[in-house]
């Protein structure tokens, strides 16, 4: 069986003489923008789910719980993508290569880093300094396990 070989023309000219064809084109190309362009707009009933949980209540229901390790990935991925505001001190300030990472200790109180705020922009991160108290929003990108518990890792963080 021989492939045919269309030219973009050919192509062009047999999507605009199907109606269907066209608005599959379409909704495709706008689904792949909207895709794209997510993360820079707020889509309404898009947005992450809020959660009210504190760092030290998520370790809890991850890491202290008595889950199996399948048990502890499976919880890990149900609070991906959603959203947490907590209080954190800050540890340190790394450059990288898209935006900073901001190192925070759970809490008013300087100690280990438990949790990282990922690609935060110049503007924000640079005007930090060790031991600052911040309290900001963030979703929740991933977790890497540590000793006792984990790190979470935060992405779209906003300062308040």
């Amino acid at each position: 069986m021989a492939v045919k070989k269309e030219s973009s023309s050919e192509m062009w000219d047999e999507l605009k003489s199907s109606k269907p064809k066209m608005i599959f084109m379409i909704v495709l190309a706008v689904g792949a923008l909207a895709g794209v362009f997510s993360k820079s707009f707020q889509i309404p009933g898009f947005q992450a789910e809020h959660i009210d949980l504190s760092y030290g209540q998520m370790m809890d229901q991850i890491y202290l719980s008595g889950l199996t390790s399948a048990q502890e990935t499976d919880k890990k991925s149900q609070f991906v993508g959603k959203r947490v505001t907590w209080l954190g001190t800050v540890i340190d300030v790394e450059q990288g290569n898209r935006g900073n990472r901001v190192e925070l200790s759970d809490g008013d109180r300087r100690a280990l880093v438990d949790y990282y705020l990922e690609e935060v922009p110049d503007d924000q991160a640079l005007i930090l300094s060790q031991g600052d108290v911040i309290r900001f929003t963030g979703t929740i990108d991933r977790f890497t396990d540590g000793v006792l518990t984990g790190y979470v890792h935060l992405i779209d963080v906003n300062f308040k």
